[in-house]
């Protein structure tokens, strides 16, 4: 029995006790006792280099450029103020008053001053010169390594004031200490300690870096390894010692500009690591819209810092800096609040103790130290945050260890549980090899090396060469085995010709090519009755038009069934799905097997008759008709009577498998509109070359070209002073390519259904307005046009939008418009169409309510339409004298248009009696072919008054007759 072994990432589980002993020493006791040896060493041991600050002494200063002392100048500095700090600029004369007592021989005058460029002390009494003035300490001393001035006190019989003259190299806050020998030296120490543990350590990192970046072809590492450099340069400046590098002294002329570039190249690489660890994390669109900002500070820093002097080159430093740190904090918070990735909060711990770091480096650099010591407590805290770094980069390995070892499960599990078989042939495809997962896959139980196996025994033969080919392509071979229980099995086959042999490989794909099936047969079959869908009898249609010239014809029926939606909002959905599998049953029980059912809308379905003659093709739609139409089909427990229309179009070669399905449908409505139950057309047929011809106008309406339609004006005459207004509708007119005619009403039905009428009415109102507009001098006549507006355009949100732009850019033609609006379309949605009248009514436009009279409901709904006018039904009025309920229904169309306030206009009058009795009902206006037929624009412009385009001569004298009868107060 083993005993499980120590659980650490990275190492072997141990078992002997032995080995178990050591692993626990050196994991956990042993850098234990480290850790609390060095706790006890720093808390509680005396340091070998103690700390004892200075003293920091008043310093009283004049600016003066005066080179020697004299009484005077003493004078002046005792009455000066004095403070612990001086900003220098210029040069200045210092007095310093040395406390009592102090024993001069054992201690020193102290000047933590790097930017000093000379230093000039005497005994402010006797005027004798301080020993070693110089830019180093004095003999006795190690070396600094830092610049400043170190004088002692005991050279000069023991001052009781020293008196000093000061040059600074650039702006600079300056300190005086008085210091015992003994702290000095031990501060000097303590400071070279500190600057080569920094020096060591942070070089030491970026040499690991440089490492990283080198072995992992990882760039991130380079720049963060340049980045720590940056760091130490930065340090060093904020710490005093930025005048030598590894050990050598740094050229003084050379300073400032070191200075300056070390400023920008740092912005830059700061700018650089920023983008590349959180630039992604940054999801704030006004945000990501500024970081680049960011960087062109950066590019704008570099050449201000080696070409201009420091008064130019501090201010923008400073305010790049402050925009930076602004920036740089604001993304920070905002990643913080959002973000859940641990490796991202490491990085956002690393460039926090970096931007923190970074803004106690500026204070320094700015302000200041304020004692000696602060240079190890300095390096200290420049180490730990760069420290950081190297925790950043363990976290960021540990990040992508995990994901290499996730990505290698990953590949294990698909290796093992993907079912991949590897053989070899030889060259009469005979097994040589076969992997234990094939011969699972095949069956297979026999050794391939004590028996002859072949290929053949469960693949089709195979063209090797061909096959290798396509695996060099990317491509997989599709091959079929049957199983024992003769189950077909699909595999992938690949290939490769090694020296005369086959190395290859089988995986098996049958349920993915089960998947495939089924996703194929949910793409092109309808969900509910699993015919056919659209696109499946696209496809079938398309692989039978493109076949040859030879082949035997096509037939196309599109068969509409009037029940279902009424079925659906009676019955439920439920039983319309049932009632739909019945159709469906009753179609496949009449219909050959070679024949394809599609179902293309809710109670819409096509029929493709392939291979089969016209004659055929009618019988079977024949069958199909009566098999719905004669008897109740029965769906669940209830029963259904249909009244179902067929459209049977002969395809002809070469034609698009949509536009066939569309001259179908056109003949199915056709059918229905003559009530008809079939209609068919056969190749080169009107009827076909009518739908070929309104196709290829929708095709060239919807491209953006209206050359096909025109306008034609048919006058409206009013029955009360019809000289006083030229009134009239505006009609569409629609030439095909031939320039011939075609039927108005064709082509608006078509238009409705294909749904390019929108397109129509947009060209109908913005060419009579832009008509109307250029000719409005001439229309002074004219009180209103009336245009008529489509049910589709109606409910057409798109289109109510553009049709109110184009109404504010004509606004002053609204009030001499006339919207149409068909009584059935007005019923529809009568909230909506409510909405849409009072919208126009606001704008000035009038409102009239199209075939008034038609419909079953127009009394009772027409209170709730606020319309100005009412167009009577010309079914009504064109034998209108020959029944009298037709008089009686008109009588009283116009009595109520009275009482609510709307004009009424009569259609469709074709004769002066009519004309006579309209007038004496009431009526207000008429319209038809005894006043006029349409007109065209120019001829209307060049009418005078309405009988200027009457052609019948009694209708003529009525209306003039009508001008007298009526006076102008009428």
């Amino acid at each position: 029995m083993t005993t499980p072994g120590i659980p650490t990432h990275g190492f072997e589980p141990v078992t002997s006790a032995s080995e178990r002993l050591i692993r626990g020493l050196s994991l956990y006791v042993i850098p234990l006792f480290l850790i609390v040896l060095t706790l006890w060493a720093l808390l509680f041991l005396p340091n070998r280099y103690p700390t004892a600050p200075g003293q920091s002494l008043s310093i009283q200063a004049l600016a003066s450029q005066q080179e020697h002392a004299d009484p005077e100048l003493l004078t002046q500095l005792e009455s000066a103020p004095a403070g612990p700090r001086l900003h220098l600029s210029e040069p200045h004369w210092l007095l310093l008053k040395l406390p009592e007592p102090h024993t001069q021989l054992e201690e020193v005058l102290h000047f933590p001053a790097s930017p000093v460029s000379s230093l000039h002390c005497e005994n402010a009494y006797t005027g004798e010169t301080l020993r070693n003035s110089e830019l180093a300490p004095p003999a006795p001393l190690s070396p600094a390594p830092v610049k400043s001035f170190t004088l002692e006190l005991g050279s000069a019989n023991n001052p009781t004031a020293v008196l000093c003259r000061v040059e600074t190299s650039r702006p600079t806050l300056l300190q005086a200490q008085l210091w015992a020998s003994a702290d000095i030296t031990n501060s000097s120490i303590r400071l070279s300690r500190g600057i080569g543990l920094l020096e060591g350590g942070l070089l030491t990192m970026a040499m690991f870096m440089l490492v990283l970046a080198a072995t992992n072809r990882a760039w991130i590492y380079l720049l963060l390894s340049v980045w720590l450099i940056g760091n130490l340069r930065l340090g060093s400046m904020a710490m005093g010692w930025d005048t030598q590098w590894l050990g050598q002294i740094l050229p003084s002329q050379y300073m400032p500009v070191l200075r300056q570039v070390t400023i920008a190249c740092y912005f830059i690489l700061s700018y650089s690591l920023f983008t590349v660890l959180l630039g992604n994390s940054i999801t704030t669109g006004r945000l990501q819209r500024l970081l680049p900002t960011v960087g062109i500070l950066g590019l704008i820093l570099l050449p201000v810092a080696l070409l201009a002097p420091a008064y130019i080159f501090q201010p923008i430093m400073w305010l790049s800096t402050i925009y930076a740190l602004c920036f740089v904090s604001a993304v920070l918070l905002s990643i913080l609040l959002h973000t859940r990735s641990r490796i991202l909060l490491w990085q956002l711990v690393l460039l926090s103790m970096a931007l923190c770091m970074l803004i106690s480096a500026i204070f320094l650099v700015a302000f200041g130290r304020s004692s000696f010591v602060e240079n190890f407590n300095g390096v200290i805290a420049f180490l730990l945050s760069n420290l950081m770094v190297a925790l950043a980069v363990g976290e960021r390995l540990r990040e992508d260890r995990s994901e290499s070892l996730r990505a290698r499960n990953e590949l294990m599990a698909h290796y093992l549980l993907t079912p991949v078989g590897m053989f070899t042939l030889n060259e009469a495809d005979v097994f040589v090899r076969i992997s234990p997962m094939l011969a699972r896959m095949l069956n297979i139980e026999d050794d391939p090396n004590e028996s002859t196996i072949y290929w053949t025994d469960f693949f089709p033969e195979q063209d090797w060469k061909a096959v290798a080919q396509s695996t060099q392509n990317g491509q997989d071979v599709t091959i079929t085995h049957y199983d024992t229980n003769a189950q077909p099995c699909q595999f992938a086959l690949r290939v490769a010709i090694v020296n005369q042999s086959i190395e290859g490989s089988l995986q098996d794909i049958t349920a993915r090519a089960e998947t495939y099936r089924q996703l194929r047969l949910m793409a092109d079959n309808d969900p509910v009755t699993n015919v056919l869908n659209q696109r499946g009898i696209e496809k079938v249609l398309d692989g039978l038009l493109n076949r040859g010239q030879d082949d035997k014809p096509c037939l196309l029926a599109y068969l509409d069934l009037n029940h279902i939606k009424y079925v659906n909002g009676t019955f439920g959905h439920s039983s319309g799905d049932a009632l739909l599998l019945k159709v469906c049953e009753q179609l496949e029980s009449v219909l050959r097997s070679k024949d394809k059912i599609g179902r293309i809308g809710s109670d819409e379905f096509v029929i493709v008759f392939e291979d089969c003659e016209p004659e055929q093709a009618r019988v079977l739609a024949n069958s199909v008709l009566e098999s719905l139409n004669k008897s109740p089909l029965i769906a669940g427990n209830r029963s259904f009577n249909l009244r179902s229309t067929l459209g049977l179009v002969e395809v002809a070669p070469g034609m698009a498998p949509q536009e066939a399905i569309s001259a179908a449908s056109r003949a199915a409505r056709d059918a229905r509109r003559l009530h008809q139950d079939m209609i068919i057309y056969e190749q080169d047929s009107n009827a076909l070359q009518e739908h070929a011809e309104e196709l290829r106008l929708f095709e060239e309406l919807e491209g953006g070209s209206s050359r096909a339609l025109y306008l034609e004006m048919q006058p409206i005459a009013a029955l009360r002073r019809p000289m006083d207004s030229l009134n009239f509708e505006a009609l569409l007119r629609v030439r095909d390519s031939s320039g011939q005619l075609i039927p108005t009403g064709r082509i608006i039905a078509a238009a409705e259904e294909s749904g390019t009428i929108t397109i129509i009415d947009k060209w109908v109102f913005s060419a009579t307005l832009e008509w109307m507009s250029k000719h409005e001098s001439q229309l002074t006549k004219t009180q209103w046009v009336t245009i008529n507006l489509s049910g589709v355009s109606l409910n057409d949100d798109t289109f109510i939008q553009w049709f109110f732009d184009i109404l504010t850019r004509f606004e002053h033609l609204a009030r001499r418009l006339c919207v149409e609006i068909t009584e059935g379309v007005a019923l529809d949605d009568l909230e909506h169409t409510r909405n849409f009248m009072r919208r126009l009514q606001q704008m000035g436009v009038r409102i009239a309510l199209d075939d008034f009279g038609a419909g079953y409901t127009s009394f009772s709904y027409l209170r709730e339409l606020p319309a100005d006018a009412i167009k009577i039904d010309g079914a009504l009025i064109c034998d209108m004298l020959k029944k009298e309920t037709n008089v009686a229904i008109v009588r009283t169309i116009v009595e109520l248009a009275n009482n609510l306030g709307m004009i009424s206009i009569a259609e469709w009058v074709e004769d002066v009696p009519t004309l006579k009795a309209l007038q004496e009902l009431g009526v207000d206006y008429v319209q038809g072919f005894i006043i006029s037929k349409a007109c065209t624009p120019a001829d209307l412009l060049k009418a005078g008054y309405i009988t200027d385009l009457v052609h019948d001569e009694a209708a003529r004298q009525f209306l003039i007759e009508s001008q007298a009868k009526f006076p102008p107060s009428m």
